[in-house]
């Protein structure tokens, strides 16, 4: 409903996704090729790799790019597992992000099988994490330090042994 709710907003200027595995009759890229004809600025990521699903992915990913939106086809020797939704929107304070993080792949059918983990946020650290993440894997910029987000392979593994210690160290008091 977010993205079906985005694509129509006229304050709405962007909208960035990551698809990993999509179903046969996407609600999601639907909202997301609706957002594209109304002139808003569509970028997604399609993953390639994703397990059975490859054959979708390309065919929603030709359709996306017939409707104007931009599509990135992976990362060179990388997967790209995130799970991630920004929604940049001109409101009357400024421009504001609004972000999703899940473990979820934005399928309405895994979505009934599974137990999915969201954050939703229009904290401003966590909005320029995810342009800066957007910006990093669309090419526009070189990775760089998050200040709310980890990502592989650069910091993710670091974080959660640190974050591992932490806990270890706890139990030990």
């Amino acid at each position: 409903r977010l993205l079906e709710e985005a694509a129509e907003d006229p304050y709405v200027l962007a909208i960035k996704q990551i698809l990993y595995r999509t179903s046969e009759r996407s609600p999601v890229v639907a909202a997301l090729m609706r957002a594209a004809e109304r002139g808003k600025h569509v970028t997604v990521l399609v993953e390639l790799k994703a397990r059975f699903d490859e054959e979708r992915n390309i065919e929603w990913a030709e359709a996306l790019e017939r409707v104007g939106a931009q599509v990135i086809y992976g990362l060179k020797g990388l997967k790209v597992h995130a799970k991630c939704c920004l929604i940049v929107r001109r409101e009357p304070q400024g421009i504001r992000r609004y972000v999703h993080f899940g473990t979820g792949n934005y399928n309405e059918k895994t979505a009934r099988l599974y137990s999915d983990l969201s954050f939703m946020s229009c904290g401003e650290e966590y909005g320029s994490d995810a342009s800066l993440f957007f910006n990093a894997i669309t090419g526009y910029s070189q990775p760089v330090k998050y200040s709310r987000m980890e990502t592989a392979p650069l910091g993710l593994l670091d974080r959660l042994l640190e974050l591992i210690a932490n806990e270890t160290e706890r139990q030990k008091q």
